[in-house]
């Protein structure tokens, strides 16, 4: 995958999925803590968050997916991803 799928990919899942990310809370202080690890460098840190919430999502499309529900988040949209 190219910078720019992977830029077109993130594009098109911000508006799909912009409400529902913009109301959830992560915990005080995830984007000070972010932007040190950012300042500093640290992608090692970074992608270790990503991939920990790719792999959150999995479990819960999983999860899903075994209870017979075809969209985890209700949203009536497929992504375009299958694990």
């Amino acid at each position: 995958m190219s910078k720019e799928d992977l830029a077109a990919f993130l594009e098109e899942m911000r508006r799909r999925h912009a409400d529902q990310v913009d109301a959830m809370e992560l915990p005080e202080g995830t984007d000070a803590y972010v932007a040190e690890r950012i300042a500093e460098g640290d992608v090692t840190t970074i992608l270790f968050m990503l991939k920990l919430g790719y792999l959150m999502g999995l479990q819960t499309g999983y999860a899903a997916g075994r209870s017979g529900d075809d969209e985890p988040d209700g949203s009536g949209i497929p992504g375009p991803l299958q694990a």
